[in-house]
């Protein structure tokens, strides 16, 4: 997909901003990371996120991908943002801790499949997306749906990932009255 110059800046400023929105809002969230749910960002903290902003030269090598990386950092960002008053409100800290308690006394498959669900809807409407605009060289449209899929497929890994890694804690950490979970 050719684009013009304005179009390329215009992109790349939008990605940088999704970044920054995705980045900023996991740090307002989790400063510690521990309620991050990628496991590389985990690792490699907050010097690799702030490496992720780079992506926003990829407009240059190619539009089509910058517009996919745009629309799910921009969802991830949103995503984000829509848990930060009640994180803020309770604290790092007591949020994983409700979480882990939570996710510890949870039926695991219905849970597992309710953390699948939004990843469907989001596939679903991709995937429409991609049907409506199906030309992958001169149907910017498509781009946005393949990106709203990719949001869906980060989603699908994460959501189970972090119940069940949130499960794990909650059942191998000591009850209240001192006991571990069965």
């Amino acid at each position: 997909m050719e684009a013009h110059e304005s179009v390329k800046t215009a992109l790349a400023i939008l990605i940088l901003v999704s970044r920054l929105g995705d980045i900023g809002s996991t740090y307002l969230a989790s400063p510690r990371l521990e309620l991050e749910s990628n496991a590389v960002i985990r690792r490699l903290r907050w010097p690799f996120a702030v490496l992720t902003t780079l992506v926003f030269l990829i407009p240059w090598w190619d539009v089509g991908s910058g517009i996919v990386i745009m629309v799910a950092s921009l969802l991830v960002a949103a995503s984000n943002s829509s848990k930060l008053w009640l994180i803020r409100a309770m604290g790092e800290n007591e949020y994983r801790a409700l979480l882990v308690r939570m996710a510890a006394a949870a039926s695991p498959v219905p849970s597992l499949i309710f953390s699948l669900m939004p990843a469907l809807f989001m596939g679903i409407l991709g995937a429409t997306v991609m049907y409506l605009y199906p030309s992958e060289t001169t149907d910017p449209g498509y781009h946005v749906g393949l990106g709203i899929m990719g949001y869906a497929l980060v989603v699908a890994c994460y959501g189970p990932l972090t119940f069940l890694r949130y499960r794990k804690a909650g059942l191998t950490q000591p009850a209240s009255d001192g006991r571990v979970h069965p």
